[in-house]
């Protein structure tokens, strides 16, 4: 157990801070105890009832003594009912929540888990079996994050026959929980089958799997930097930037888009797989726009050298408003400016009330529409403006369409306008100005 208190002692804890630890009352977790105690450690008992065995009764029954006697804190969760489904999944979520209850109620940065060496090689291999992402075959680590404080495993330096060996030798009480025999669940089949053939080969094989996954955690560290620095150059308002993802290697974009999904999905990486990036892919690679559907409403779209990521929201409603001296809009705001600004960019206008019927009303396009665009002899379609604008055909519909009350477009806000827009050497009397949410689109 030599690994385990040097690897404690280097954590520097303060004296009278305190941890939580993770305890089942099993060999690992009572074995972590006891060495935590043995440090000095200020420990704080966390412990669980599945409401799977009848004995589970009686271990929080020891569990609570045993601390009590030591004068340990003791925190104890029952869950309310038996889990019917996906059980191990949800007992991990429950659990650590109340974990992460504990660890706010008592002002705690670190939460202690009794995973070992063998544990580290069963998923390692099991991760392998099943697939897993480039980092999820490093299984897991000494230290991790968990919800931002520390998750900390002392005893991935030592195998659970070393463990066995100083609970004997201590004298310290544990149970037995029989369901680690049931071959039922695929990680016993891999410690009674699997493990002990490795162990065969090499008795200190997790030692080789600890370097495995520091190696791949290595690895993984500089890429998921190099990423990060991508995704802040190349990603912004849910948009990325195609000209310089195509040269990117495929390994880094495959990890730029898990990334952007990662933060989309919150965290909940799960709902995208091989089958969804290859379509993304093809997406790029295709000459023309598209759009790709996926899991919980996500839709990706390409429009000329733009990748756009975003909700689907089954599109706008339409809007039609009498314009006073504002008017709220799906991206943003209309004006009325009191006091002219020195701008000639398209999300200002100026017009002159003696060549257009007032009220002005802003709506959203409609078929057919048509503007006489300022320095152009004779009119467009608005369709064909915003598609030489290359605004993105989902936001089309949101563009506000400011028209006087004959009908005549003046404005396409914030894209182009018509050529009753006026120097600021004529005559006008009314300035409006549109505010988007999002700076979507350059103000010249």
């Amino acid at each position: 157990m030599k690994d385990v208190v040097n690897f404690l002692e280097s954590l520097n804890i303060l004296d009278d801070e305190l941890v939580v630890l993770a305890c089942s009352y099993g060999p690992d977790s009572m074995c972590l105890l006891n060495l935590l105690l043995d440090c000095n450690f200020n420990v704080v008992v966390a412990h669980v009832n599945h409401m799977v065995r009848e004995e589970s009764f009686e271990e929080y029954r020891l569990m609570k003594e045993y601390c009590e006697e030591r004068d340990v804190k003791f925190e104890y969760y029952q869950f309310e009912n038996k889990i019917t489904k996906n059980f191990e999944a949800t007992a991990r979520l429950k659990r650590y929540n109340f974990f992460e209850e504990v660890l706010t109620k008592y002002h705690s940065r670190y939460l202690f888990t009794a995973h070992h060496g063998d544990d580290l090689v069963e998923t390692v291999l099991m991760r392998l079996s099943r697939g897993a992402s480039f980092r999820g075959y490093a299984g897991f680590r000494e230290i991790s994050d968990f919800r931002g404080k520390f998750l900390v495993r002392p005893l991935l330096f030592v195998a659970k026959e070393d463990i066995n060996k100083f609970n004997s030798k201590r004298n310290i009480p544990s149970s037995f929980d029989y369901t680690n025999a049931d071959k039922s669940f695929t990680r016993n089949r891999y410690r009674l089958d699997v493990l002990p053939i490795l162990k065969d080969i090499n008795p200190k094989i997790h030692k080789k799997f600890i370097k495995f996954s520091h190696t791949i955690s290595e690895y993984d560290d500089y890429v998921e930097n190099e990423v990060k620095i991508l995704y802040s150059r190349l990603y912004s308002f849910n948009r990325l930037d195609l000209n310089e993802f195509d040269v990117l290697p495929l390994l880094l974009k495959k990890r730029l888009l898990c990334e952007i999904f990662s933060n989309l999905y919150n965290g909940e990486i799960i709902n995208i797989n091989d089958k969804h990036l290859n379509l993304i892919f093809n997406l790029i690679d295709s000459k023309s726009c598209g759009q790709v559907n996926l899991p919980k409403k996500i839709m990706v779209v390409k429009y000329y050298n733009i990748l756009e990521f975003k909700v689907n929201d089954a599109g706008l409603k339409r809007f039609d408003y009498i314009f006073e001296d504002k008017v709220m809009l799906p991206f943003g705001y209309i004006e009325k400016l009191s006091e002219d600004i020195n701008s000639k960019s398209n999300y200002i206008i100026r017009l002159s009330s003696k060549e257009i019927s007032l009220p002005l009303h802003v709506r959203s396009r409609c078929n057919g529409d048509i503007m006489f665009v300022k320095n152009l002899n004779g009119s467009k379609k608005i369709k064909n403006i915003l598609i030489d604008e290359k605004v993105p055909s989902d936001k089309r519909d949101g563009v506000p369409v400011v028209t006087d009350s004959d009908g005549k477009i003046l404005w396409l806000a914030g894209v182009k306008k018509s050529k009753f827009d006026k120097q600021s050497d004529e005559y006008y009397d009314i300035i409006l100005r549109y505010v988007k949410k999002e700076k979507e689109f350059d103000e010249e």
